[in-house]
């Protein structure tokens, strides 16, 4: 099976180099695979694979928005000077455009691709109304991360004029270790005592497997405090990140 699905993710990999499609037939295979041999893996049957593939198609954009350069773009062309000079605080600025973008791609994005999925496939939805709640928060918290994160990779440009190549690296770690390339249940077990503890597990992997309940009530608030220090560790990081650039114009001048 293992020799198989490598060689699939291969292939797919080769005929659709940008990811999206290649990645999401990659899941399906798996799916498949895990349907006609009956498997249980780690506690995920084919319902349960098929629901974590949607659900990352369906979150991705919402906590890891591809190709986004905005806060770059103004660092470069100096009207960043602009934002920094406004009577508000420039992290929340931003973090507040951004959230509203992932409430967008939640609505018009997220949740047809998740229907679209369960369409398609029959596997229904989680039913049980805690998971939706625990879900719902947990989702909030990613998106935080993730914003942080995307402000944080962009705030490159301070120091490096053009930085859009460490930008979209910082776009395929994440990508990677959130379980868009493979489901992180999948990963080595002593790769998963590693990724639990990174920030990028509270932007898709946590979330995805508390609607599925695959994390025990027990074990809830824990994950949920875990993605909460993500951020803020994350704001932090990034607050002494703005103060180090702000600095850094005045000196330069600008």
């Amino acid at each position: 099976m293992l020799g198989g699905l490598l060689g699939f993710c291969a292939e797919q990999n080769n005929a659709h180099p940008t990811g999206g499609d290649g990645m999401l037939r990659f899941y399906v295979e798996v799916a498949r695979t895990a349907f006609r041999r009956q498997l249980i893996y780690r506690g995920f049957d084919v319902r349960d694979t098929l629901r974590y593939t949607w659900l990352v198609q369906a979150m991705v954009m919402i906590v890891m928005t591809f190709g986004w350069y905005d806060l770059m773009l103004t660092i470069r062309s100096g009207a960043v000077i602009s934002d920094l000079s406004k009577p508000c605080d420039f992290y929340w600025y931003w973090f507040s455009r951004e959230f509203g973008r992932n409430i967008y791609y939640l609505i018009y994005r997220g949740l047809p691709t998740y229907v679209a999925g369960m369409l398609l496939f029959s596997f229904g939805a989680p039913g049980d109304w805690r998971n939706w709640l625990a879900f719902l928060l947990s989702l909030t918290l990613g998106a935080s991360v993730g914003i942080a994160y995307r402000v944080l990779y962009n705030a490159v440009a301070f120091w490096f004029l053009e930085a859009r190549a460490i930008g979209l690296l910082f776009v395929v770690i994440a990508l990677f270790f959130t379980g868009s390339y493979v489901p992180i249940p999948f990963f080595p077990r002593w790769a998963l005592a590693i990724i639990q503890w990174l920030p990028f597990n509270a932007l898709i992997n946590a979330p995805a497997q508390i609607l599925l309940g695959k994390i025990p009530e027990n074990a809830l608030l824990f994950e949920l405090g875990r993605q909460m220090l993500w951020v803020i560790i994350m704001t932090l990081i990034i607050r002494i990140v703005i103060a180090a650039a702000a600095r850094r114009v005045v000196v330069q001048g600008g």
